[in-house]
């Protein structure tokens, strides 16, 4: 199979807890009710430096950024996963996830370590309870694009 090659929508976007990076993504691995896993940023520091002799300012790459992610699901209080996600922010351990992006028989996928640095839950009046959750990238995100499921 090949990677996902055309445009596609982000339905079908899943977000995984792992006990390891390299885990298999299984149906049991997978949080319920995700309504949006944000924006993945990845950045890298770019440090200016100057030297008598040159007419324009030169450029290094820095250190990388893997920035945080913030998602949001339909909460469930007795759903596993969101419960795991709470305890990780209670514990302040790290812990491994994956976001794959799907379309049919193909898909993407980037796997990370993290940090929970907020668990808030929003109650609206006439609305769907949810719960925003910041994960604080730590370390590298492995992006594996050419994957098939």
């Amino acid at each position: 199979m090949t990677a996902i090659a055309s445009p596609f929508h982000g339905l079908s976007t899943e977000l995984h807890i792992t006990s390891a990076i390299d885990d298999t993504l299984t149906s049991s691995t997978k949080v319920g009710e995700v309504s949006s896993v944000g924006t993945m940023e990845l950045s890298a520091n770019i440090i200016e430096y100057n030297s008598y002799g040159n007419d324009y300012k030169q450029k290094l790459v820095g250190q990388k950024d893997s920035g945080t992610l913030s998602i949001t699901v339909n909460w469930s209080p007795g759903d596993t996963q969101h419960a795991a996600l709470k305890a990780a922010y209670d514990s302040g351990n790290a812990q491994t996830m994956a976001v794959q992006w799907v379309s049919g028989s193909e898909n993407a996928t980037a796997r990370f370590t993290g940090y929970v640095a907020s668990y808030s839950i929003d109650t609206p009046a006439e609305d769907v309870v949810s719960c925003a959750i910041e994960i604080a990238i730590d370390g590298a995100v492995d992006m594996d694009l050419n994957t098939a499921t």
